[in-house]
């Protein structure tokens, strides 16, 4: 029998806490479920495409292959190891004449989120074909996917941006901070310390949410090897 995946990723609801402890302002929602918020997100011809999707047929579907889907699955512990091994030492490369700067570490932390959202994209886009030689069942999911993928590409891009406002905002408050006194005419960069830790553990948190897509799509592989005589 074919392995599982871990659960290694967080829930979303994590990320959310942790910007929120940093001062991010509560979102409100005025609308009552979660089907008609991401009816929102679905213009006409999305909806058309959603609905190709429902009805596709792979001309070659294949069959499901336990082995291909437990190499896969061997691969995403390894790209996350790899990833979090980068979160822990972001800000290993910042180096300062004075006070620490918001700029240079922004721009440090901005390339290990790029890099953790491009790695996800992609390896969910590998999933994806494979999924095309796995049967009917899989190839449609693949394509559903796909339309997601796309059609909330966007919003959840303009999600993830906001990210980084929170960060600024954290630097500026912990920078001011009459927790942090001078010292010998010298600012203490404790502060600095504990806000490379909150970055880092927003950046962990948004790799879990952006790795979760690609764990359920293969989750859904393994249930189908599972299920199939």
């Amino acid at each position: 029998m074919p392995n599982q995946p871990q659960a290694q990723t967080g829930h979303p609801s994590e990320l959310l806490a942790q910007l929120a402890d940093l001062g991010a302002a509560a979102t409100t929602d005025a609308l009552p479920c979660f089907a008609e918020r991401l009816s929102r997100l679905f213009g006409l011809g999305d909806t058309m495409t959603l609905d190709a999707a429902t009805a596709y047929r792979a001309r070659q579907p294949g069959a499901v292959q336990g082995a291909v889907v437990d190499k896969l699955t061997d691969e995403l512990a390894t790209n996350r190891r790899a990833l979090v091994r980068r979160v822990h030492t972001w800000a290993d490369e910042l180096e300062f004449e004075g006070e620490p700067e918001f700029d240079p570490a922004l721009s440090s932390w901005l390339a290990i989120q790029r890099k953790i959202a491009a790695n996800s994209r992609q390896f969910r886009d590998k999933v994806r074909k494979s999924m095309k030689d796995q049967g009917q069942t899989l190839a449609r999911l693949a394509e559903l996917d796909a339309v997601f993928d796309h059609t909330m590409a966007g919003y959840t891009g303009q999600c993830f941006s906001t990210v980084s406002q929170v960060l600024e905002q954290r630097f500026r408050a912990l920078q001011t901070s009459d927790e942090h006194p001078q010292t010998s005419g010298q600012a203490s960069h404790d502060w600095f310390h504990r806000y490379c830790e909150e970055a880092q553990a927003l950046l962990l948190a948004e790799l879990d949410v952006r790795l979760e897509p690609v764990l359920g799509l293969l989750e859904a592989c393994h249930n189908e090897v599972n299920n199939t005589p």
